[in-house]
């Protein structure tokens, strides 16, 4: 019987193990937390709008396969073989979904965790001052959110000042369709975008944020999205990127064959790093895994993504996206009950029906 060992309890991770289930493979995931948290849901959360509960559950009701709590402490290729603390785990297959780490920021605080949103939810919550600024720097998950935040906090601190830092002068040609909605909606909600503002410094006890040009921005309160990275256990297969490479359409990490990248881990970087990717992704991976085994045609990963994204509270948009080409529609009640409902709907996603 052949070996698949799933490194990763995430979005990816779980689609290809619920897809693989029942298929005539041994499949074991290795996942060192017992939860798994919707992370698109830490907006709605941060803003008190969604619950805990609603936003996690335990990984042993979304897993029906073997599960090795535990982490991966080293990837031995030539072995072909994974290392979980002292155990070695043997496999014929490797699927690679184990996210993403923020990098340490002064005065930051990561989007990505329950912990993370706990902190978020708190800071809104006790906010009295006059002043937001979201932001980013580098690669984050989803840039989507930080307009996200920027739009809803606007309309709930009308009286404020929200300003949002974008390390981005000129998007992607892919992703103009997206860049230029957000910034027309950014106008009607009177939300500043300071496009090229490259976070250089934040001064947590002067509430100062200064660029790499040397512009200070003032803030009473600040949401920032610290850059990603892969994990310190995946930092030797990992490129100049900080991420794993891999053959954009195959998803394969170098020449291997039997070794596969999905999700955030891996170096593509457009369409960006979403749920929406991982699970598209762990598709391509999961079916050509059993055409692998069982013959048949193999299949190419094109770059499909598809996300909901809030305009505000009661209006969203819908982006769609692929190596060739983007598009948005909205915004409109319609979309923004889509991304509401999707909270719910994502636990039966995992599943690896529909996206």
């Amino acid at each position: 019987m052949n070996r698949v060992v799933i490194v990763g309890g995430g979005n990816g991770g779980l689609v290809v193990a619920n897809r693989l289930h029942g298929k005539g493979l041994d499949v074991t995931v290795v996942e060192p937390s017992d939860t798994h948290l919707y992370q698109p849901g830490i907006v709605d959360y941060a803003l008190g709008s969604e619950t805990e509960e609603s936003i996690v559950r335990s990984l042993d009701s979304l897993l029906p396969v073997r599960w090795v709590r535990g982490r991966v402490t080293k990837v031995l290729v030539e072995d072909h073989s994974v290392m979980v603390g002292d155990r070695k785990l043997e496999y014929d297959y490797l699927v690679l979904s184990p996210g993403v780490v923020s990098k340490k920021i002064d005065g930051t605080v990561g989007w990505h965790s329950l912990e993370e949103g706990r902190k978020l939810r708190d800071q809104i919550a006790s906010f009295t001052g006059n002043s937001i600024v979201v932001g980013y720097s580098g690669v984050i998950k989803c840039p989507a959110a930080p307009f996200e935040f920027a739009f809803l906090l606007k309309e709930r601190f009308p009286k404020a000042k929200v300003t949002l830092l974008n390390p981005v002068t000129n998007p992607p040609e892919i992703q103009r369709p997206m860049a230029e909605a957000f910034g027309k909606r950014a106008k009607e909600l009177g939300v500043e975008i300071k496009r090229g503002f490259k976070i250089a410094r934040i001064d947590s006890a002067q509430r100062i944020i200064e660029s790499e040009s040397g512009e200070k921005v003032q803030y009473d309160l600040a949401l920032i999205d610290p850059p990603v990275v892969v994990g310190n256990e995946f930092r030797e297969m990992a490129d100049q990127t900080g991420f794993i490479p891999v053959d954009r359409t195959t998803l394969k990490y170098k020449n291997y064959d039997n070794v596969f990248v999905i999700g955030d881990a891996n170096n593509i970087l457009t369409p960006p790093k979403t749920g929406s990717k991982a699970h598209y992704e762990a598709k391509v991976v999961s079916d050509n895994i059993l055409h692998a085994v069982e013959g048949g045609s193999k299949k190419l990963y094109d770059g499909s993504a598809i996300c909901a994204v809030y305009a505000s509270s009661k209006k969203g948009y819908l982006v769609r996206m692929n190596f060739e080409r983007s598009s948005i529609y909205g915004a409109s009640s319609i979309f923004y009950e889509m991304k509401r409902a999707f909270t719910h709907l994502y636990w039966s996603s995992l599943k690896g029906i529909f996206p």
